[in-house]
């Protein structure tokens, strides 16, 4: 009978030791969670509550922001309305209207130069688009240039006047002065910044307008708007 090989030897122990191996596991207690298994249940959707480190939700809604609840489960904040911001009010949080201020409308091209009539003329306007109650006021702005290019002494008046529809909100004046003296350049040339604040009374669907006019009419008088925006102030 010939004697077991060494290479025979080797596969003996290390099947012994495969065997071993395999009863300590078998017969070894199971791994200590840190807390009754009976806590986490065996179906995969219940939840594991927040004081075992989980959420304490079956489910988490898509989306909605988390917040934590001490022990108990945590608590979700569904975005709301397009455009809601999340708010603290000191002791929690939640989805809330924005309140700022939001540019409507810009129209950042030049009028038409006016200055052949004393009449009233349109220089920009905007029919809203809007609506009304999602505002507390709105802003009217519009950079403005004047002219008055004579070689006389005098003056012209300028009236920039904000409206909704025909009736008027507010209405700056100018007064320019122009001189013939050697000393001085002719005319004189004003450019500047104009706005006013009105409340949202204003109907939906209502046209806000920067009218012009002047108290002369003179090719050489002119007056026009490089731009009008409007706000909304929430």
């Amino acid at each position: 009978m010939k004697l077991l090989s060494t290479k025979n030897i080797l596969s003996v122990i290390l099947l012994v030791g495969v065997v071993f191996s395999l009863v300590r596991i078998i017969r070894s207690a199971p791994i200590d969670p840190g807390h009754p298994w009976s806590e986490i249940g065996d179906n995969p959707s219940d939840a594991l509550p927040a004081s075992r480190g989980g959420t304490g939700q079956t489910s988490l809604t898509a989306n909605s922001v988390l917040l934590g609840n001490d022990a108990a489960a945590i608590q979700l904040v569904a975005p709301g309305t397009a455009g809601n911001i999340l708010t603290s009010d000191g002791t929690t949080w939640s989805s809330q209207d924005f309140h700022g201020l939001v540019l409507l409308y810009s129209d950042e091209t030049n009028s038409a130069e006016t200055g052949t009539s004393v009449a009233e003329a349109t220089l920009k306007s905007w029919a809203m688009n809007v609506t009304n109650t999602n505002y507390a006021y709105y802003i009217l702005e519009a950079e403005v240039m004047a002219n008055d290019a004579r070689a006389t002494n005098s003056n012209v008046q300028y009236n920039w006047n904000f409206k909704v529809g025909t009736t008027l909100k507010k209405s700056i004046v100018w007064r320019a002065i122009s001189s013939n003296a050697g000393n001085l350049n002719n005319g004189s040339r004003y450019a500047a910044t104009i706005k006013t604040i009105i409340d949202n009374t204003m109907a939906n669907g209502s046209t806000l307008v920067l009218n012009g006019q002047m108290n002369l009419s003179n090719a050489s008088v002119t007056m026009m708007a490089e731009s009008f925006r409007v706000y909304g102030v929430k």
